[in-house]
């Protein structure tokens, strides 16, 4: 589970969070709002789920809290972002949320600061 963990939380900062989180002024007026929270409320819900939740990911702390908001994240981009444009479009964020789901289910594992300070797989 390190490798997923570790792998797909990497990715998910380098190709979509840091992006965000470092242009979020620039793109906060014209991001998506499927939940009609706001444009910059949704960007920063993003952003937070993308970025510091992948961190935490990465060093194991919290993994199943971390895993929540970033599964809410992907059935948003999945369903409700790209619902009708087609299983093409759909892909890269069902897969992510594909990973998220097995890492919701098996924790950090062994090799997570979660096992360590609360003995927890």
């Amino acid at each position: 589970m390190i490798v997923l963990r570790i792998g797909v939380s990497i990715s998910m900062i380098y190709l979509h969070g840091y992006p965000r989180l470092i242009n979020f002024s620039e793109i906060s007026s014209e991001f998506a709002d499927p939940l009609g929270l706001g444009t910059a409320a949704s960007l920063a819900l993003v952003v937070f789920a993308e970025f510091f939740c992948s961190l935490f990911l990465i060093i194991g702390l919290f993994t199943r809290w971390s895993c929540i908001p970033l599964i809410i994240t992907m059935f948003v981009a999945t369903w409700v972002m790209n619902g009708g444009k087609g299983f093409i479009f759909q892909e890269k964020s069902f897969v992510y949320l594909i990973c998220y789901i097995s890492l919701l289910i098996s924790g950090g594992g062994y090799f997570s600061l979660d096992f360590k300070l609360f003995g927890e797989k």
